[in-house]
């Protein structure tokens, strides 16, 4: 795939958005993860040659995604996804309304199915719930590390039977907070589905767009912090199931 195609399905007018938090040291993290650290290795500054950062992170800092391994034992680590996951049709559900620490129903699922067209086998399908919205100030940070909403069983079941490659939010985890049988994690991570977590900007998406992700390819990872990026066409339609077959 590459932007000459994309263009022939989006048309001249192709909007790209950046749905990828920056990384830095002020990010929020899993309460058991390590916080994001850059540290300086080389600089003009003080006379080197060249500049040069260390970086020490978790895999599942910032977006990224959850690679099977991370709560199967045995599965696929994010280098051995095959690399056709990591592009292809995204819905955006709105899901803004929901309430702390609700779990999205399959009816949610059916209204936005019957108001924008069905979820296809392939399709990434990521929920905005709005809580990318406490990410930058730290004074939210607490807001952001509590109470968000997820995915009931009965969703994640509902798009297992779609054949979704990926299902993700841009909350800090795709079960809900407080969880404790993690039922996005094991049922769709089980079935070789990729999750993504802390996702931005989905709010500057229309309902269907062409999501380009590019993890890394940690050997045997649990996950890995990632780039994503939406495309579509500027007037907000998009024609990818069409246009990319």
């Amino acid at each position: 795939m590459d932007i000459a195609t994309l263009k022939k399905a989006f048309g001249s007018d192709m909007t790209l958005v950046d749905l990828t938090h920056a990384l830095t040291p002020q990010i929020p993290v899993w309460p058991t993860h390590p916080f994001f650290c850059k540290e300086v290795i080389e600089s003009y500054d003080r006379g080197d040659l060249a500049c040069n950062h260390f970086l020490g992170m978790s895999e599942h800092t910032g977006t990224h995604f959850d690679a099977p391994l991370h709560f199967v034992k045995g599965a696929a680590g994010i280098d051995a996804v095959h690399l056709q996951t990591f592009f292809g049709r995204m819905a955006k559900i709105d899901a803004r309304d929901c309430t702390p620490r609700e779990a999205v129903s399959v009816r949610r699922i059916k209204a936005f199915e019957a108001a924008h067209g069905e979820i296809d086998a392939g399709d990434a399908v990521l929920f905005h719930f709005g809580w990318d919205r406490f990410w930058h100030n730290p004074a939210d940070h607490p807001r952001f590390l509590s109470d968000w909403p997820g995915l009931s069983r009965g969703a994640c079941e509902y798009l297992l039977n779609r054949g979704i490659r990926i299902a993700g939010s841009d909350c800090l985890s795709l079960d809900c907070f407080g969880s404790t049988d993690f039922p996005a994690h094991k049922l769709l991570l089980s079935a070789g589905v990729l999750i993504g977590e802390n996702f931005a900007r989905l709010g500057d998406v229309p309902a269907f767009s062409f999501l380009i992700t590019l993890p890394l390819p940690i050997a045997g990872g649990s996950g890995s912090p990632l780039r994503a990026v939406a495309a579509f066409a500027a007037n907000g339609q998009s024609n990818t199931a069409a246009a990319l077959a």
